[in-house]
């Protein structure tokens, strides 16, 4: 049933085009936007948004507030404006592991029928990092290390059941590794506990752990292959360690009955935005990967869905 509401959901807004665009009301936007980001201040996927929002606003006309709504795995935000007016002016800058955290949840705060995707606007690496000091050079030596010193390594995570506790706890599974895990309201505050020394280990996407190289190996990314701005960093699958088809991807979502000629409108200035050179290096330099603009994004939310179902059962992850 959550496969069937996610592709009807992602239908609809695919359905518009771009005559219904020409369509849309002259009076949206007329007053100010809600950008809702699930992270905490500081992280790569708050900067970005702000980035965009920065952009799109003088293209609608209209100003763009950033609103971080952290806690529970993204879903505080994504509740929020699930159960926002259906009218554009909420918007949610998600990644897709939503899909998975709604799955983990007993009594989640929404439906994903609730979210409709505007658009996609990059792709995900989540990527694990450890202090250059700590003695070893790879992912294989560093789990190594934990079996050799079980209760003193920890990992870092942008929450719990998110994507990132997931491969952690299957790495671990595979490996018999000892790693304690320390869920974050984002991967900003995990990545400065990792530089402070209170993890030994942290995940987060690639550009916010290069941003500190003379302090941080990045041993592994979840990506199909590896990135070209950082070709030296293996991905899980190069260090033994296949996730199958699991990956990530940002998007813009709104409150699922948001009139169609709104959807693509939006959709319509955020791909544009997206396209700009200055923010396609902004992208790169943060580790992400510019993705072309997809009117259905059906078979991917579906795919995903279940990539991550899977991954879930393999990690053995739930949240209370």
């Amino acid at each position: 049933m959550l496969r069937r509401s996610l592709i009807a959901g992602a239908s609809a807004g695919a359905m518009s085009t771009i005559a219904l665009s020409a369509q849309a009301s002259p009076q949206f936007p007329s007053r100010p936007i809600r950008a809702v980001v699930p992270f905490a201040p500081g992280g790569n996927a708050d900067t970005l948004a702000r980035i965009i929002a920065d952009r799109l606003s003088p293209r609608l006309g209209q100003p763009i507030v950033v609103d971080n709504k952290t806690g529970a795995a993204s879903m505080i935000g994504a509740a929020y404006v699930a159960k926002s007016e259906k009218d554009g002016y909420t918007l949610f800058f998600g990644v897709s592991a939503i899909f998975l955290t709604v799955q983990l949840i007993k009594n989640p705060p929404l439906r994903m029928s609730e979210l409709m995707p505007v658009t996609r606007i990059h792709d995900v690496g989540v990527a694990m990092g450890i202090p250059k000091d700590l003695g070893v050079d790879d992912l294989a030596g560093y789990l190594k290390l934990t079996k050799e010193q079980p209760g003193k390594h920890s990992y870092g995570s942008y929450g719990v059941g998110t994507g990132a506790h997931v491969i952690a706890e299957i790495m671990k599974k595979r490996s018999g590794a000892v790693i304690t895990h320390v869920p974050y309201r984002g991967e900003a505050p995990a990545v400065q506990d990792l530089l402070a020394g209170n993890v030994t280990s942290a995940f987060g996407s690639v550009g916010s752990l290069a941003q500190f190289p003379d302090k941080i190996r990045i041993v592994a990314v979840l990506t199909p292959k590896r990135l070209r701005q950082f070709p030296d960093i293996p991905t899980f699958a190069e260090a033994g360690f296949d996730m199958g088809p699991i990956t990530g991807w940002a998007g813009v979502f709104v409150a699922t009955g948001t009139p169609a000629p709104i959807v693509e409108k939006l959709a319509a200035n955020i791909n544009a935005v997206c396209a700009m050179p200055d923010v396609q290096a902004r992208i790169l330099e943060m580790g992400y990967q510019p993705v072309e603009p997809q009117k259905d994004l059906s078979n991917l939310i579906a795919e995903q869905e279940r990539a991550w179902k899977a991954a879930a059962e393999e990690a053995d992850v739930t949240i209370d």
